[in-house]
């Protein structure tokens, strides 16, 4: 349980429900869209019983719609023993044979060579599971102290998140992005790949270049962007508040269209020097939507840790800080 704590934050034990799905498998629910499978440990005494639940739990998920289905499994497996069990094995060939992304994790990863033989164990790990550096991360899930009171600090968490989210597809991607904790530049990463997206999308509407006066037609495009720019920060607004945001990140596009048009790369219609007579073409919609999308990524960048929290508001979003978070990002 403790890789989960750390990385998507201890609240999950308090959100999520922990009911056993069988006597071997606890879910926790991380919100509606999101669950987690933990099972215990498979145990020589009794692993036949232990692997053959999971094998069934996984089976039976398989049968179900594609975003109740495991999408991902991190196999682990504890530095201390220095071994690796059969059933780790015969887990392990199962969720390759039904083509299950795995990561092995090595946990309580305090000591990887053997003070004997210098051999690594992850090193033995790569052998015996024919895996390279992508599909295996060692990692220690709490802090604490060694025996002379020095700090052991978390190990790999970061690597972990990175390594799983880069084998995630499409909306699963997405959705570990905004669950994890640990991870603020995965969490960045996705944002920028949403504002990418929807900067495209506000080109594609100015495909046809619009008079300036008209720019107010990109402005759907834009508010659909902070909206979900918000949510992978877990940050709910109402249609007001993101009108809000956008209202107030307006004048930058206003801005930037303005300054393109004085600089004559776009034509004038019909009355030469009028910005009114403008037009915005899809160059100039991309850019202004990109800047606001990055302005506003920054906003809550700088307010992260109060996001986590769940002190944060829209109040601080003023006239000054709008221009300094431009002015940055630009």
């Amino acid at each position: 349980m403790q890789i989960y704590f750390a990385v998507f934050g201890k609240e999950v034990a308090k959100v999520g429900s922990g009911e056993p799905v069988t006597q071997e498998i606890r879910e926790i629910k991380v919100n509606e869209n999101f669950y987690i499978y933990d099972t215990k440990g498979i145990e020589r005494k009794d692993y036949e019983a232990t692997i053959g639940e999971v094998k069934n739990f996984i089976t039976e998920r398989a049968k179900k719609p594609q975003d109740e289905q495991i999408h991902i499994v991190w196999l682990c497996i504890q530095e201390p023993s220095r071994r690796v069990e059969q059933s780790e094995k015969e887990l392990y060939k199962f969720l390759k044979d039904g083509d299950y992304t795995t990561m092995i994790v090595i946990t309580k990863a305090n000591q990887d060579k053997d003070p004997q033989t210098g051999e690594k164990f992850s090193d033995i790990v790569k052998r015996y599971f024919n895996v390279n550096d992508e599909h295996l991360e060692r990692t220690i899930a709490i802090e604490s102290e060694d025996d002379d009171g020095n700090e052991i600090p978390l190990k790999g968490i970061n690597d972990l998140i990175e390594k799983t989210y880069d084998k995630l597809e499409g909306a699963l991607k997405s959705a570990f992005a905004r669950k994890q904790k640990y991870n603020k530049e995965i969490r960045r990463k996705n944002a920028l790949e949403i504002i990418n997206y929807y900067s495209a999308a506000a080109g594609a509407v100015t495909a046809t270049p619009i008079p300036f006066s008209d720019i107010a037609l990109i402005l759907p495009t834009q508010l659909a962007m902070i909206t979900h720019i918000s949510k992978e920060y877990g940050l709910n607004f109402n249609a007001d508040d993101i009108k809000k945001v956008v209202v107030a990140f307006t004048g930058v596009a206003a801005g930037i269209a303005a300054r393109a048009i004085v600089g004559n790369l776009v034509k004038f219609i019909p009355g030469i020097g009028s910005i009114a007579g403008g037009v915005i073409n899809g160059t100039m919609a991309v850019g202004a939507t990109k800047l606001m999308g990055n302005a506003y990524l920054a906003y809550l960048e700088d307010n992260f840790d109060l996001i986590l929290s769940g002190g944060f508001d829209l109040s601080g979003l003023t006239p000054d800080i709008i221009k300094a978070l431009t002015d940055r990002v630009k």
